[in-house]
């Protein structure tokens, strides 16, 4: 995504953001962006480690020719 619409949906999340009023629900919404983020982050580990595993198991039946 080139990064001036990334800037503008930036500026969008902030705007959106300033306008909460009620403490409890910004505090929500902060939770929630995070709680996402973990499960992407865990996500992205997960393809990390499969990407090795199956790069291993590759190598090993190529040895084993």
């Amino acid at each position: 995504m080139p990064s001036c619409i990334e800037d503008l949906q930036m500026l969008r999340l902030i705007k959106a953001f300033e306008k909460i009023t009620d403490l409890d629900f910004r505090r929500m919404v902060v939770l929630n962006v995070e709680e996402q983020l973990a499960k992407q982050e865990a996500n992205e580990r997960q393809g990390k480690r499969n990407e090795r595993h199956t790069g291993a198991l590759g190598e090993a039946s190529h040895s084993d020719s």
